[in-house]
C-alpha cells in the first residue's frame, strides 16, 4: 500500500475526493439523461435503485454486518436517510424555481455551516487561514457559476430557500455520518441512504406530477444511461462517503467534496465541448485555492 494511504485521514480524504469526482462528472452525464426527457427526481430515482442493489449484493457478501442497536441509534440513521433525500428533492426544487446557478451555488454554503458547527462544537480550533479557505471556496463557486448576476435579477425567493434548505441538508449528512459510523457498518448505511432515496423520490413522483418527466427515448438507451449514473451518481459516492468522512473529518471532507465543481466545468469542456470562460476559469483555480489552502493547514 502507498505509504501516504496507510494513514487512516489520507485514506479518508482519498475516498472522499473520489465522491466529489464522481459527482463533477454525474453534473455533466445527467444532461444526456435530461435530453431523452427524464426528469431530476425520475434521475434520482433510478440511481437509487441501482445503487441499492449493488449495496445489497455487497452486503450479503460481507462477512459480518453492523447493525444499530438502539431506538436512539437507528434515529440518527433515519436522519441521515431523510436529509440524503432532502439533498436531492430541495435541489430539484430549486432548479425549478429559478436558474440552476442558484440551486448549485447555494448548495455550497454547507462548507460555513460545517466549519460552523466545527467550531461551536470545539472539534476543531478556530484557524483564520481555515476561514479565508472557505470564503475563497465560496466566492470561486459563485464565480464559476456566474451566480452574481443570476441573483441580481432572481423575482422568485423560492429558489433561495429551497437552495439553502438542500445546503442545511448536505452539511448534516457530513456532520452526522461520523456519529452513525459508530454503530452500523458503511455498507449498510449506504445501503439505508440508497434505499431511503428510492422510497422518497417514488413518494415525491406519484404525488406532484410536476416533477414527471416524458422520456422520448428508447427505453433501453435510459436504462443503460441509468446504470452509469447509478453508479457514478450514488454508488460509488455513497460507499466513498460513508467511509471516508469518519476517517477524514466533518470539515476537511466538507471542502474536499468541493472539488465537483471544478471537475463538473473541466469534464462539460471535454465532453460536451462547452467553453471555459475566463470567468468561469478564475472560479475553478479559486475553488482549487482554498482546498489546496484548507488542506495544508489541515495536515499540520
Amino acid at each position: 500500500m502507498n505509504q501516504a494511504l496507510a494513514n487512516p485521514k489520507s485514506r479518508g480524504a482519498a475516498l472522499v475526493l473520489l465522491a466529489g469526482v464522481c459527482w463533477g462528472f454525474h453534473g455533466v452525464l445527467i444532461k444526456f439523461a435530461y435530453a431523452m426527457g427524464a426528469s431530476f427526481m425520475e434521475v434520482f430515482l433510478s440511481e437509487g435503485i441501482v445503487a441499492s442493489v449493488v449495496f445489497a449484493f455487497l452486503l450479503r457478501r460481507s462477512k459480518s454486518v453492523q447493525l444499530p442497536q438502539s431506538a436512539k441509534e437507528w434515529a440518527w440513521l433515519a436522519l441521515a436517510g431523510v436529509t440524503s433525500l432532502g439533498v436531492g428533492s430541495f435541489l430539484f426544487l430549486s432548479f425549478s424555481l429559478g436558474p440552476v446557478a442558484i440551486g448549485a451555488t447555494l448548495l455550497f454554503l454547507y462548507l460555513p455551516q460545517i466549519y460552523l458547527f466545527s467550531i461551536l462544537s470545539s472539534r476543531h480550533a478556530f484557524r483564520w487561514s481555515q476561514l479565508a479557505s472557505v470564503i475563497i471556496l465560496l466566492l470561486g463557486a459563485a464565480i464559476a457559476t456566474d451566480a452574481l448576476s443570476v441573483f441580481q435579477g432572481l423575482e422568485s425567493k423560492g429558489a433561495l430557500l429551497a437552495g439553502f434548505a438542500a445546503s442545511v441538508c448536505y452539511a448534516t449528512i457530513f456532520l452526522i455520518t461520523p456519529r452513525i459510523s459508530q454503530h452500523s457498518s458503511a455498507t449498510f448505511r449506504s445501503l439505508f441512504l440508497s434505499l431511503a432515496n428510492v422510497l422518497g423520490s417514488l413518494l415525491v413522483l406519484s404525488s406532484l406530477p410536476i416533477t414527471r418527466g416524458e422520456i422520448s427515448s428508447e427505453p433501453i438507451s435510459f436504462v443503460a444511461l441509468a446504470l452509469v449514473l447509478g453508479f457514478v451518481g450514488q454508488a460509488i459516492p455513497i460507499i466513498a462517503m460513508m467511509k471516508g468522512i469518519p476517517l477524514a473529518g466533518s470539515s476537511l471532507s466538507g471542502v474536499l467534496a468541493s472539488t465537483e465543481l471544478p471537475i463538473a466545468v473541466i469534464s462539460s469542456a471535454l465532453i460536451l465541448d462547452e467553453a471555459i470562460t475566463l470567468q468561469r476559469g478564475a472560479g475553478v483555480v479559486l475553488v482549487f485555492l482554498g482546498i489546496v489552502l484548507f488542506n495544508l493547514r489541515s495536515s499540520k
